[in-house]
């Protein structure tokens, strides 16, 4: 349950509005907690956030745009018995075209001014933004740590812990070649979704990851000492390496926490997945999800599959400043999950290369 002084928020073209659940469908009666913060249309003035929208002038008193939403949204923008487009249409003085069904195109929004229009295009993206937050993650952005030195001390950790620790399944480890570190997921529904998060990732690179590194590089980073996500050692889902920056510095901390709010802003990512403030640094070894299904012994709980722990406390017993070694963070990826390129990586929908001007 979130918490009510500290309510779910999403962005939207630099504007933020709050969710009072998160968790729960948009519905028409719920519709107006997501917009009860925003200025009526007839005062939202000329609005400079949104002049990446192409409005052009029909007649003297009728403009319009043309508004790109992923098919899978356009159920939540219609709402039941077409409930919520009458809405957002009788709010903002509106006429809101939509394909039909199997009809390709993009929304188009007719109205009597530009401000209207704005208006129209703000509610839309609210609903498709809080929408996409319920959505499974398809691409994340990463960084690999996939050198020859990372991966061979970690194929060195895994054949000695199995080796000592009977009974443990060789599945749980992940592959040498995809070790990474998450900076944050994103649920990207088409392939102009996915050139907004490249043009994104492309603008971060100037305006926040070169101006924080540029004098920093090469950055290098220790992978060194064993942690788990739970509180209990013998029923583990996650074990993973500590990243610590080799100079001493927070600054691959910072580079993290940049890009998520970066992304958080333009309506892509959370800024406070699991109730964190900061992202979690980390490198996953070991987890319960990688398990075989031939090893595997789901349970079932509300007719979803629960995953089986481990125990990983011998792990943590023998190896737990395990010290995997330095390496220089080269890259940074816009990835895609379950998808794997030719050198065993996750397939990069984009890459950002770190090096100096």
């Amino acid at each position: 349950m979130s918490c009510i002084l500290r309510p779910e928020v999403i962005w939207i073209e630099g504007r933020c509005y709050r969710i009072n659940d998160p968790n729960t469908e948009i519905s028409a009666l719920q519709e107006h907690d997501l917009y009860e913060d925003e200025i009526t249309f007839q005062d939202a003035g000329d609005d400079e956030s949104y002049d990446d929208f192409e409005i052009i002038e029909i007649d003297s008193n009728r403009f319009a745009t043309n508004l790109h939403v992923p098919k899978h949204y356009i159920g939540a923008i219609i709402g039941k018995k077409g409930v919520m487009r009458s809405r957002i249409e009788r709010d903002t003085g509106t006429n809101i075209k939509i394909p039909r069904q199997g009809e390709a195109g993009d929304i188009t929004i007719f109205g009597p001014s530009v401000t209207n229009v704005k208006a129209a295009c703000r509610r839309i993206n609210i609903i498709v933004m809080s929408s996409r937050m319920k959505q499974k993650p398809t691409h994340f952005i990463s960084i690999p740590l996939n050198t020859p030195t990372i991966m061979k001390n970690f194929e060195k950790f895994k054949e000695t812990v199995l080796q000592e620790v009977k009974d443990l399944d060789e599945s749980l480890f992940i592959g040498a070649h995809k070790l990474h570190i998450t900076v944050g997921v994103m649920c990207l529904m088409d392939n102009e979704e996915r050139l907004q998060a490249t043009k994104l990732l492309s603008e971060a690179k100037d305006q926040i990851i070169m101006p924080l590194l540029q004098e920093k590089l090469p950055l290098q980073i220790r992978l060194k000492g064993l942690s788990y996500m739970n509180d209990d050692p013998k029923n583990i889902h996650v074990l993973y390496a500590n990243v610590e920056d080799e100079a001493g510095t927070d600054i691959i901390q910072r580079l993290a926490d940049d890009l998520v709010n970066f992304f958080h802003k333009a309506g892509f990512m959370r800024n406070n997945e699991y109730g964190r403030d900061r992202v979690k640094l980390h490198v996953t070894l070991l987890n319960s999800k990688y398990r075989s299904k031939s090893n595997s012994e789901e349970t079932s709980t509300n007719g979803r599959k629960v995953k089986e722990p481990f125990d990983g406390s011998q792990i943590l017993n023998k190896f737990v400043d395990y010290d995997f070694g330095v390496t220089e963070i080269t890259d940074v990826h816009l990835s895609q999950m379950k998808t794997m390129g030719d050198d065993g990586y996750y397939q990069p929908t984009f890459v950002v290369t770190l090096n100096k001007n």
